[in-house]
């Protein structure tokens, strides 16, 4: 009898493993870089993968970033925990940031980073064809970035439909000469 019991709870050990909370997902990152004629947009790929454990943080990212980025990478994490009022003790989230250059290094992926998370926090599918680019500060606002144009110029350039970006990034110059491009702006005050 003993035997019977002792396999029948490590079978469900065995299933609660297997079937145990584990999600994943990506985002496009628009960011700068400055070269000798000025300010060029491009894209980064930020993955994420959430799994069970014990409330850490990593961030994997090549090429290397500034200490900026992981500070705002582990702000963006606790600010998605607790807009979905959810306790995230219990989880795990690696971060990977892939650029094909050194363009990362501001806070500029604060609001990509908080999207991404909170979406797979909440069991939502991010489409692929979207972006932000903002910091993201308390109370969920979402903050102006520079060279805004430039990154909302690479987005469209890689196939972006659509930018949500803070509303006091742009100037009325550039609205008028991102109205010119063939991509959707959503100007934006707050995370909701």
């Amino acid at each position: 009898m003993n035997k019977k019991i002792i396999f029948s709870i490590l079978i469900i050990l065995f299933i609660s493993s297997v079937f145990a909370y584990h999600s994943n997902g990506e985002i496009k990152l628009l960011a700068v870089s400055e070269t000798d004629d000025g300010f060029v947009g491009s894209v980064a790929n930020l993955f994420l993968d959430i799994k069970p454990g014990n409330g850490r943080v990593f961030i994997d990212t090549y090429p290397f970033t500034k200490l900026d980025t992981q500070f705002t990478t582990r702000y963006a994490m606790r600010t998605a925990c607790e807009y979905l009022d959810k306790d995230c003790s219990d989880y795990d989230f690696f971060y990977t940031i892939k650029a094909g250059s050194a363009i990362i290094g501001d806070q500029s992926d604060g609001a990509a980073t908080n999207l991404l998370t909170a979406t797979l926090l909440d069991n939502k599918v991010l489409p692929d064809d979207i972006s932000v680019t903002g910091t993201i500060n308390s109370g969920g606002l979402i903050g102006p970035v520079g060279g805004t144009k430039e990154k909302i110029i690479a987005a469209s350039e890689k196939g972006i439909k659509k930018v949500y970006i803070s509303s006091i990034s742009l100037n009325e110059t550039e609205r008028e000469e991102i109205a010119l491009i063939d991509i959707q702006v959503i100007e934006v005050d707050n995370f909701d």
